[in-house]
């Protein structure tokens, strides 16, 4: 049976810890995408790919489960370039999906 994609994907945007990208995809009864997905599951440009990965690194850098964020600065560096990169994403696949911004409870505690 062939899988056919929903009208319009919704790739949602967040870290976790252990990942190498923050792109993430629920399945759908007839579009089963898994759940962690990459850069080459969208066709993302290879530059993009890179930024999202530096992005999710340098979270798994200063933000701690437990603690929080090393510092404000970084935290809001952190933000800054989530916000710019989910436009990005957004650009690259305006055609087929929409991008949702969950940056979890890390994103403001210090």
């Amino acid at each position: 049976m062939e899988q056919i994609p929903p009208a319009r994907r919704v790739i949602r945007l967040f870290p976790d810890y252990s990942r190498d990208y923050p792109l993430w995809e629920n399945s759908t009864p007839t579009w089963d995408v898994g759940y962690t997905t990459t850069p080459e599951t969208y066709g993302l440009s290879k530059e993009l790919g890179e930024d999202l990965a530096g992005w999710q690194a340098f979270f798994e850098e200063h933000a701690d489960p437990f603690k929080g964020w090393d510092t404000e600065a970084n935290l809001q560096k952190w933000l800054r370039d989530g916000e710019w990169l989910a436009q990005r994403l957004q650009e690259e696949v305006e055609e087929f999906a929409d991008v949702q911004r969950e940056y979890g409870p890390c994103r403001d505690r210090l």
